[in-house]
């Protein structure tokens, strides 16, 4: 028989209107409809109760800041002292998602330096990602949104290098105050949207522009390790050419090691070896922990005495107080060395970066309180991106690359927080999320002590930057409906076992509609990659990304039957669950799905969905 339930999936965390006060939530009752699994009802905020109006996009100038403030400030001094009130265990989440924020950090810088002459580098990221961190958590709307540099833009930085590079009025001489500029018109392009409640449009976004997006994401992942490692085999410059090629080698075994490692230790928690607690601490910092392990494997191959470079080529990674690092808190005292017609140039990535921002960082704001979470205190789309024009302005204006929501970090620090301070014997509590503003500053200020530890950095090799892009685009598959619909073109059904279960669509939307819906992602994402690499001009491939959002909304729908598209691509993920009668089934988890609700990188997640596939095919 068929039964039919919510299951979350992946859905936009709607922007409600309703002010909110503590006093708001309603008092514990029997569970009924509309109720919090921990048996509270739904916040007035979540269910409109309260009666007040939505905002509505460009109506209203400002309104939609004014009632995230007005929603979020009565809750401020609780934001902060749910935080302290824990105590000492706050920590573990504050460095779970450090770890996972500060080595995406030290790739990108490694990155940046490799794409701009090192005008950028690690110490220019971690600055920024820094004080970006900081300023979320203390003025943030939502304190549980991980703010950090992203790999889409240090693709346009990449873009916008190549540019300056080529004119004979700016060079790399004047890239900095070019960016500032760029920065500049991008914050005020972000304040004209965040006034005109600009985020409500974000109730469009799906599954399937945010899967094409993440799954972009992990193609450029990719591409940044090829190179890289594609590079080491030319590294170091001054060295024979033999010793070359033993660093390429090399440094492709750590890659490949460190990528199996992590995978192996992040997948802890299914050993039968050692303690509960020992084995989910391993999960947690299993990336961490390989990049330790693969450092110190690196030493095993060392250059001969006498020379002047390594062997790994090992991670370049400037002091705080160099003069090339320096050099950047002058960058204001140059923007009057660019040309005007510079200056005017400067407005077209700025529309570029903020259509980028517009999307990736609120995505990243909706998957950090998605409605699986339960969360008890409102959001604030139309303030954070308001505070993200500030980041950037001031960012710009510092000499520093913009940061941005990222993902997968924030969806995994919310759930890092789900139990924190709670009696777990309780029913429900290893659920509740500590809502609360340390973690966010905690971490912001690790990253910001790793400023002052460059010494250490450099004893990594470069393979680890290069394996961990490959890691990170492997982790953004689990959950991924998108790759697993592309699985189907070489899958035998038929061959699946009793008990193995694949994701409800499967079973729910004829293969056709699928198939279907398939190549037209698949060509949706091929044009945007394609655009990467259009020279210069592939600077508006966000442009493409964002023009998803109306295909999906204006042209798709025209295209399949809503039954079909309430599977593949809704907002309200709603699921069939086929249960088989009798009680001899044995319901096996999805291995496509990862191991929960935004487990991975691969956060836009079609829940796990149980049935005995092959004895219902047998039956028929």
């Amino acid at each position: 028989h068929y039964s039919r339930r919510s299951r979350g999936g992946w859905r936009p965390a709607r922007v409600h209107s309703a002010s909110f006060t503590r006093a708001t939530l309603r008092p514990h009752t029997m569970a009924g409809d509309g109720d919090m699994p921990n048996g509270k009802m739904e916040p007035d905020w979540k269910t409109g109760a309260d009666g007040e109006a939505e905002i509505q996009c460009c109506v209203g100038f400002g309104a939609g800041i004014a009632k995230d403030f007005r929603r979020r400030r009565p809750l401020y001094g609780d934001d902060w002292s749910r935080g302290t009130g824990v105590g000492l265990k706050i920590f573990a989440p504050a460095t779970y998602i450090f770890f996972a924020s500060v080595l995406p950090a030290l790739t990108f810088g490694e990155q940046f330096r490799e794409e701009t002459q090192e005008l950028f580098s690690i110490p220019h990221i971690l600055c920024a990602t820094a004080i970006a961190g900081v300023l979320q958590s203390i003025f943030g709307g939502q304190p549980l949104l991980i703010v950090g540099v992203a790999e889409p833009i240090v693709l346009v930085y990449y873009y916008m290098f190549k540019y300056a590079d080529g004119q004979s009025d700016l060079g790399p001489e004047l890239f900095r105050p070019f960016c500032t500029w760029v920065l500049i018109f991008t914050a005020l392009m972000h304040f004209v949207l965040a006034f005109a409640n600009a985020s409500e449009y974000i109730n469009a976004f799906t599954r399937f522009s945010g899967e094409t997006f993440g799954t972009l994401i992990a193609l450029l992942f990719l591409q940044a390790a090829v190179k890289g490692l594609k590079d080491e085999f030319k590294e170091p410059h001054d060295a024979p050419v033999a010793y070359r090629m033993v660093n390429g080698i090399w440094s492709v075994f750590l890659a490949t090691a460190l990528v199996l490692l992590a995978i192996f230790l992040m997948g802890a928690r299914k050993w039968h070896v050692g303690r509960p607690w020992l084995r989910a601490l391993v999960a947690d910092y299993g990336a961490f922990i390989a990049v330790i392990i693969i450092t110190c494997v690196s030493y095993a191959v060392e250059a001969p005495d006498g020379v002047t470079w390594d062997l790994p080529t090992r991670v370049a990674c400037k002091q705080i107080y160099d003069k090339e690092v320096t050099d950047t808190w002058k960058t204001t005292k140059h923007l009057g060395d660019v040309p005007a017609g510079q200056v005017g140039v400067a407005l077209i990535p700025a529309l570029i970066i903020t259509v980028l921002f517009f999307f990736d960082h609120n995505v990243s704001a909706q998957l950090a309180q998605v409605d699986d979470f339960n969360l008890e205190k409102p959001p604030a789309y139309h303030y954070d991106f308001l505070l993200q024009g500030l980041n950037t302005l001031l960012l710009g204006l510092l000499g520093l690359p913009p940061t941005n929501g990222v993902l997968p970090q924030a969806p995994m620090h919310t759930r890092s927080l789900m139990g924190v301070g709670q009696d777990r014997s309780k029913p429900g509590a290893a659920d509740i999320v500590l809502e609360q503003r340390m973690s966010n500053l905690i971490q912001s200020v690790l990253v910001g002590i790793c400023l002052f530890i460059s010494p250490v950095i450099k004893l990594m090799p470069r393979a680890v930057l290069w394996g961990y892009f490959v890691f990170m685009a492997i982790e953004s598959f689990p959950g991924n409906q998108f790759i697993h619909r592309i699985t189907l073109f070489v899958m035998d059904i038929q061959s699946l076992r009793r008990g193995e279960s694949q994701p409800a669509y499967v079973d729910l939307v004829p293969m056709s509609d699928t198939q279907k819906f398939t190549v037209i992602q698949l060509t949706a994402l091929g044009a945007v990659y394609g655009v990467t690499w259009a020279g210069v001009y592939g600077i508006a491939f966000p442009l493409l990304i964002m023009a998803l959002v109306p295909l999906r909304q204006y042209l798709i729908v025209k295209w399949f039957p809503a039954a079909s598209l309430r599977h593949l691509d809704t907002a309200e993920d709603v699921e069939e669950i086929v249960e088989e009668d009798g009680p001899n089934v044995d319901h096996k988890l999805d291995k496509f799905s990862g191991g929960g609700v935004l487990d991975g990188a691969g956060a836009f997640v079609q829940k796990k969905h149980e049935s005995p596939v092959q004895e219902r095919m047998n039956r028929q």
